[in-house]
């Protein structure tokens, strides 16, 4: 086998997709994660399967829709057994692989990373976390994962130093694994925010003043026909509070973004410096999105592109090309496919994202026509111009018909208008197809009938299908 690239998967934590110095939008200051677009390929249409936390790393991790590796919520509920993780698929071909900073992927026994350094209290009980445990030594564990004003967007002052920040610490842990890494690597460094609480660090020098934030153009409140119940989130609006508090709110999101491009960068000098960066391929992702201001409200809950799309920047200057937009459509699904086709690996059959290796490394575009992306009870389509949500309820059939082109911030459901009967009735199309050419049974037997070429079946190698 060739020489591999390292991989080095930095994800953020809810992280609104325009929320970057990249973007020029918000007037947010991320010089490292901009160098990092400028002499890569920042997928500026890339939108998560799911909008939240576990069940979108889940589809990172396994190249599955939601509805097809199971894992919907953020519950510690075991995850199905037998999923194929990228992370133990590497494994196969000589990769080591860690994770730094949170995993939140509570009893996966099969996530497929062999060194952890942990910090969020959803991965391990509190005091056997290794930040926690770190806070401990310095006398500063009262401060751990200090939520602040939970009514008020979890705001609050912070009393652990910025150089013994959450932040730090998992830049620290990631320069420890780097130093000392077997090659080739996956790394996966998942800081926790900007995902509250909103706690800047003491002494953070990268403070944006409330009264100079940038608010996001559709500042109107407006709330989706879809709920969901995000306990006191609810709250987390202008129209609770009003815009002042919003300020403060997105101020200290900002700050935390600042901060953790901030240990991107130290990360990636230290890259350079042990002679590493020119064989490494980076991949910058958030998980999911947040309001961040948007209808005057923080945090997640609803099914709007706010919540859905994500930065994805990849770099490789050795091979991808250099500052390249690409505005064709991609999905977190589609890690696993483009990391197998470009390491000259199998593609698993259980993977249903697919490879973008074509716009990385020439001047194509994404090939998709539309992404896709749901939560329990409601399945959504979005193409360029139009975007779809629908699901039942006791009350018979919901639908929400956004027509992006007029109404690019989602007010006006056109759903029932007779005019837009033909691109519902199309989208509808869509979403069936999509769903039935991924939908995976999980309890269903092969010798109960003949399946097409594009179902496979969890715990059954290729040669028991086959048989």
């Amino acid at each position: 086998m060739a020489k591999q690239p390292n991989i080095l998967l930095i994800m953020t934590d809810q992280h609104h997709a325009d929320c970057l110095g990249y973007t020029g939008r918000r007037g947010i200051k991320t010089p490292n994660i901009d160098a990092l677009a400028a002499e890569g390929v920042n997928f500026c249409q890339a939108y998560s399967a799911h909008g939240t936390c576990i069940p979108s790393r889940t589809c990172y991790l396994t190249g599955m829709y939601a509805h097809a590796h199971g894992v919907y919520g953020n519950d510690t509920a075991p995850f199905p057994e037998n999923l194929l993780s990228l992370g133990s698929f590497l494994q196969r071909y000589g990769y080591h692989t860690a994770i730094i900073g949170k995993k939140h992927l509570p009893r996966w026994n099969q996530h497929g990373f062999q060194y952890e350094r942990l910090c969020y209290h959803a991965d391990a009980p509190l005091r056997q976390l290794h930040y926690y445990n770190y806070l401990q030594r310095l006398n500063l564990h009262q401060w751990y994962d200090y939520l602040g004003n939970v009514e008020k967007f979890c705001l609050g002052e912070e009393a652990v130093p910025v150089e013994h920040s959450l932040e730090n610490w998992t830049a620290d842990e990631s320069i420890k694994y780097l130093s000392q890494a077997a090659r080739p690597f996956f790394l996966m460094v998942s800081f926790e925010r900007p995902h509250p609480p909103l706690t800047v660090p003491k002494d953070t020098p990268y403070v944006y003043h409330p009264d100079e934030i940038i608010l996001p153009e559709n500042l109107k409140y407006t709330e989706s026909s879809f709920f969901f119940d995000r306990n006191v989130e609810l709250l987390w609006t202008i129209r609770q509070y009003g815009e002042k508090t919003l300020r403060l709110a997105l101020a200290k999101y900002y700050t935390l973004i600042t901060l953790i491009d901030d240990n991107i960068g130290r990360i990636l000098q230290h890259l350079t410096r042990q002679g590493m960066r020119e064989n490494t391929l980076i991949i910058f992702c958030g998980d999911h999105g947040d309001f961040a201001g948007e209808y005057g409200r923080m945090a997640k809950g609803y099914p709007y592109d706010a919540l859905h799309r994500i930065p994805f920047v990849w770099n490789w200057p050795a091979r991808f090309v250099r500052g390249k937009v690409e505005e064709g459509f991609a999905q977190n699904v589609d890690v696993f496919p483009t990391l197998c086709e470009l390491l000259g690996l199998p593609v698993p059959e259980t993977v249903q994202g697919k490879s973008l290796l074509a716009a990385l490394t020439t001047e194509q575009t994404t090939e998709r026509r539309a992404v896709f992306f749901e939560s329990v009870c409601v399945k959504s389509v979005r193409t360029r111009t139009h975007k779809l949500n629908y699901g039942f309820t006791r009350e018979g059939e919901k639908g929400e018909l956004f027509d992006l082109t007029e109404d690019p911030h989602e007010y006006c459901n056109v759903f029932s208008r007779k005019e837009y009967r033909d691109v519902r009735e199309e989208l509808l199309r869509q979403l069936l197809d999509w769903w039935i050419e991924t939908q995976q049974p999980v309890n269903f037997s092969k010798q109960d009938e003949k399946f097409p070429a594009s179902r496979w079946f969890q715990g059954e190698s290729a040669n028991e299908r086959s048989g």
